[in-house]
């Protein structure tokens, strides 16, 4: 009977317990949680909704009212408890060395922890995990690990076995700019030629002033391309640094438009063009000069000084860049570039109507000519062909169309009227 008491004495503890947080003897409703009863929660609800949120709540001067704090209701502990109720709670990591369930985390985002990995085999072989994984991140932070726990020459043994953590850890350092750890590393793996490379790339994006530029280009060309012949970018850095050198040069002296920062090759002929064209070929701010130095095609050197020349309409220069002096002082044209095309860059220049005349004369054909002097209102043109061919029909159709009394005009009637010419019709 005693027992049996004891155990009715049991039962009503547990069933009058304020701190019990569920009895099977209830119903599946959770009648008191973490020491809250639902008639205490029922209070705590019914409270919270009925404060009034008003204006004169939120202004600083309001008189205080007779609401009590949210924490004199239920302590904090408790409230921390119940808003933290639904938080997944994650096991912890087991205490034993396994790389594999450690990667696990990483990738899961779950806690982890590095430091029960001490030794070097079981350092290698979280390593050789992460990069099994393909996962860039993993790779990182256990590189990380390792270069901190590790004395570098070991961190490069492990690297060197390994190109995918190479590659990710040298890509994070290039994020940080660090160029000699990169160089050292590259080079270390026989990868001489991506040392360089790695290096003008950072250069080349983190350095905007040029003469900063020029000074890291020339000794980045000294410590690594300079030894490097077989590479085909040596030759790229070597002109880029002579264009710095002769921009440099360009700042020194005073013309009426500025150049701009990081302008291209092209932008420089065609500035240079525009403002010194005259000066002596030997200088080194001419446009001779610029050519020889960056091996700009004769075809592109032409087209970029014919343009340039035209804007300033130096017309007289056109014919010292195009043709050159024959016997008897005749000229012959001299160009690489097509006379169509040099032809449609005069006319896009407005230039005048002689200089066209002039240059339609060296389209060896006749047709081609008379169609390229319609296209571009070249009446004396026009006129000479329709002479050469006999054309007396066209001549006068064509001379209906021209103003009377006009140099045009009078040059289609005289055509009209020679006898040296064996009209056709």
């Amino acid at each position: 009977m005693a027992k049996f008491d004891l155990i009715k004495d049991d039962e009503d503890y547990w069933n009058s317990s304020e701190k019990h947080s569920f009895s099977f003897d209830q119903n599946t409703e959770v009648d008191n949680l973490f020491g809250i009863s639902k008639s205490g929660t029922a209070q705590l609800r019914a409270g919270i909704s009925n404060i009034d949120v008003s204006d004169s709540y939120l202004t600083y001067d309001s008189p205080q009212t007779n609401l009590k704090p949210l924490l004199s209701i239920i302590s904090e502990p408790t409230l921390i408890a119940i808003l933290g109720a639904d938080k997944i709670y994650l096991s912890e990591e087991p205490p034993t060395v396994d790389p594999t369930s450690t990667l696990r985390r990483i990738l899961l985002g779950q806690p982890f922890s590095l430091e029960k990995y001490k030794s070097l085999v079981n350092k290698t072989a979280l390593l050789d995990a992460a990069i099994h994984s393909g996962n860039g991140n993993a790779i990182l932070i256990i590189i990380l690990f390792i270069t901190k726990t590790l004395k570098s020459t070991l961190v490069q043994r492990l690297l060197m076995d390994r190109a995918d953590a190479l590659n990710v850890y040298i890509h994070y350092l290039s994020t940080r700019l660090q160029v000699n750890d990169i160089t050292d590393l590259l080079m270390l793996a026989g990868r001489s030629v991506d040392a360089a490379l790695m290096q003008l790339n950072i250069i080349m994006k983190n350095t905007q002033d040029e003469n900063r530029l020029l000074q890291k280009l020339t000794k980045c060309y000294k410590t690594q391309f300079m030894s490097l012949p077989e590479c085909r970018e040596s030759i790229y850095v070597q002109n880029y640094i002579k264009l710095l050198e002769w921009k440099v040069a360009l700042k020194n002296t005073k013309f009426d438009e500025e150049l701009e920062e990081s302008s291209s090759v092209l932008d420089c002929l065609r500035y240079i063009c525009k403002h010194n064209w005259n000066s002596s070929k030997s200088g080194l701010i001419t446009p001779a000069m610029l050519q020889q130095q960056q091996d700009i095609m004769p075809r592109q050197y032409q087209k970029t000084a014919l343009k340039s020349r035209i804007s300033v309409q130096a017309w007289e220069d056109i014919d010292n860049l195009l043709l050159s002096k024959g016997w008897l002082g005749s000229h012959r044209l001299q160009t690489n570039l097509p006379i169509e095309q040099v032809l449609k860059i005069l006319h896009t220049g407005q230039a005048p109507t002689p200089i066209l005349d002039k240059f339609l004369a060296y389209v060896d054909n006749i047709d081609k000519r008379l169609q390229l002097a319609q296209n571009f209102s070249c009446a004396k043109t026009i006129i000479e062909i329709y002479g050469l061919q006999g054309n007396r029909t066209a001549l006068l159709e064509y001379r209906d169309t021209l103003k009377p009394q006009s140099e045009t005009y009078i040059l289609a009637e005289k055509t009209l009227s020679s006898q040296t010419i064996r009209w056709k019709s």
